[in-house]
């Protein structure tokens, strides 16, 4: 009687470890997806002693998502000069990376390197990653794309907080922008790597970042303080940047719309070291209207700073300038010198295969592009993008040499 008792119990048991299990097996069914791109480039300037290169650019990776919100991803990178037109300009700049030459992703460098290796955790308030990633999902105006550290972001109630240690970046042009898209072709244009060398031109120390953001109905606000142990330079001091962000969207009539954008931000820190100036910032008003398929609107900015040396030390931004992209990739940007002040107007152009960004921007800092992309086929999570334009930047104040000040993009780009 005894061991019919027993065996029944067992018998629940084993059924309770089965459904325990199936929940367990259940709960730890994996996603697996992968990403990436292959492109092909050719930038073609118009100046004096003009550049000329071809460009290939790859990237594969595959992430493994939980049902439970745990993840995990494996990526790597390449670009290849496949033809320059100065002779023996990949040793020059294989050697001048080797070295520490401020200019190596000018005009284009062949490298490589594992871009993600990463875990997550996410979930409806709560997402955390850690490893080399892309900080994208913090939505932080001023560092974007893949880096090497850990970021969070956690929602309660109004309120977002969210946090990013960078110790290194991947910088291949990856620039975003709400209203318009990211940046046409300008992730193919340059590749600078993890690696020492690169960490020591465009981020120097640590950096870390804190914000909160804030929303009610159409309005959000978001306050931040970034630092960075040890600026890239010659004079190695600190950077401190204490600043904040104002958007306002609003619907004027059907289909219209309306989105301001107000940015705000004092720097404290020497980004030139033929100066001892420490102080500088950045006032930013973007207007932005969009009705069906067109977005079109001006902007203004000023960086103020007691003379006209250093940079306001941005490793990313949403600007809707193509300058640092195309024709002067790299940190800081050139738009940004100290004392820079410049207006601009815009117009794009955004349907399911098209897209047309076109701008004028005048005063210290100029651009004229034209820049346009074309989804030519799609098949399922697959598809190909071609394109090209015309790219005019220069900046007055700024003293960081650049690619030359116009340029003519062409290129080809299959993504998964």
């Amino acid at each position: 009687m005894q061991y019919k008792k027993n065996k029944k119990r067992y018998y629940y048991l084993a059924l309770g470890i089965l459904f325990l299990n199936g929940l367990s097996l259940k709960a730890l069914e994996i996603a697996v997806k992968p990403f990436g791109y292959l492109g092909l480039l050719y930038n073609q300037g118009e100046q004096k002693n003009p550049h000329s290169y071809v460009g290939a650019l790859a990237r594969l990776g595959v992430d493994f998502s939980y049902s439970n919100g745990w993840s995990f991803g494996i990526g790597a990178i390449g670009a290849w000069n496949i033809y320059n037109k100065q002779r023996l300009a990949n040793l020059y700049i294989s050697l001048g990376n080797f070295f520490g030459n401020p200019n190596n992703v000018k005009p284009y460098l062949s490298a490589g390197d594992v871009s993600d290796a990463y875990v997550q955790y996410t979930n409806q308030r709560f997402k955390i990653a850690l490893g080399r990633f892309n900080t994208d999902f913090v939505d932080f105006d001023w560092i974007g794309g893949n880096i090497q550290g850990v970021s969070v972001a956690f929602k309660q109630n109004s309120m977002r907080y969210f946090g990013i240690f960078m110790d290194s970046m991947l910088y291949n042009g990856h620039q975003i922008n709400k209203e318009q898209g990211n940046r046409i072709a300008t992730s193919l244009n340059a590749l600078a790597s993890y690696d020492p060398v690169s960490k020591r031109l465009y981020v120097g120390g640590e950096v870390f970042v804190l914000g909160a953001e804030y929303r009610h109905e159409n309005l959000k606000v978001v306050p931040f303080i970034l630092t960075d142990t040890r600026l890239p330079l010659p004079t190695q001091n600190v950077l401190v940047q204490v600043g904040g962000k104002l958007e306002y969207d609003a619907s004027l009539a059907k289909g219209f719309t309306s989105h301001t954008l107000v940015h705000g931000m004092y720097q404290y820190g020497n980004t030139d070291a033929a100066t001892s100036a420490k102080n500088a910032g950045l006032f930013l008003i973007d207007q932005t209207f969009k009705y069906q398929i067109f977005n079109f609107g001006t902007g203004f900015y000023i960086v103020p700073a007691r003379n006209n040396k250093g940079y306001l030390w941005t490793f990313n931004d949403r600007t809707k300038f193509y300058g640092r992209g195309i024709n002067a990739p790299g940190v800081p940007a050139i738009y940004f010198a100290n004392s820079s002040i410049s207006g601009y107007v815009f117009l794009g152009l955004k349907t399911k295969r098209v897209r047309l960004d076109a701008m004028v921007a005048f005063g210290d800092y100029q651009e004229y592009s034209l820049m346009s992309s074309f989804r030519v086929w799609t098949y399922r999570s697959l598809s190909f993008d071609m394109g090209g334009g015309y790219v005019y930047a220069y900046n007055s104040k700024a003293t960081r040499k650049s690619l030359g000040n116009s340029s003519f993009v062409f290129f080809g780009k299959f993504l998964f």
